[in-house]
């Protein structure tokens, strides 16, 4: 079923389908640790919803581009940008299509909330599933179109889970991104860190600023 949802913010609303993938508090908190600004060109690989490209736009004043390969959730996406009055395109199609279709080095920034659960979870909807699951090779296969899109020294925003973060780390050095400051994010209740933010530069040299952690809202 179709809604529009309030995002709390500026008066800024967001059509989600409750029989496909809404976004989550990873989205908000990938979305809060952007560093962009006017100047910046930004492509977002699985944009799901629309919903980071929406608040960040807002937010950063950037220009964005989302690919989302679920027909419904990109036209979704490009109906709540339309009634925000944004000029967000969102295109529908595969990661690994973006570069032939959006031009290889068009962006300044590269944003990504890739699928990370394994199989057998969290698998309420088929919807779900593809935005949520690793397919085996869906990380690699995002820092490969991020890679290509992006220019020389170009910037790259990442959530993943934070007891996976050697095997980001190993896989953004194989994509030739640097990672540059990254911050980590609990839970209000202590224990473990439950994701890691990155921010990498397409060819950057090594050196890494490990920010405050961020404490999530119970």
């Amino acid at each position: 079923m179709e809604r529009l949802d309030d995002l709390q913010h500026k008066g800024l609303m967001l059509y989600q389908d409750t029989d496909y993938a809404r976004f989550t508090a990873d989205a908000l908190w990938l979305c809060s640790f952007l560093r962009l600004s006017a100047r910046d060109n930004v492509v977002e690989l699985g944009s799901g919803t629309g919903v980071i490209c929406v608040l960040g736009a807002d937010n950063t004043g950037a220009r964005f581009t989302g690919v989302e390969a679920q027909e419904l959730l990109c036209a979704l996406s490009q109906k709540s940008a339309d009634y925000n009055h944004q000029d967000i395109r969102f295109v529908c199609a595969d990661v690994s299509a973006a570069p032939a279709l959006l031009g290889r080095e068009s962006f300044t920034a590269a944003v990504m909330n890739p699928p990370y659960f394994t199989s057998g979870e969290r698998s309420e909807s088929p919807s779900q599933r593809l935005t949520r699951h690793d397919a085996g090779d869906t990380l690699s296969t995002f820092l490969s179109a991020a890679f290509a899109l992006t220019k020389n020294g170009g910037k790259l925003f990442v959530i993943y889970p934070a007891d996976a973060l050697s095997e980001l780390f190993s896989a953004l050095s194989a994509a030739r991104f640097e990672p540059k400051r990254m911050r980590f994010v609990y839970s209000p209740a202590g224990g473990n860190a439950l994701r890691v933010l990155v921010e990498a530069k397409k060819g950057g040299k090594p050196g890494l600023i490990v920010e405050p952690p961020m404490i999530a809202e119970g």
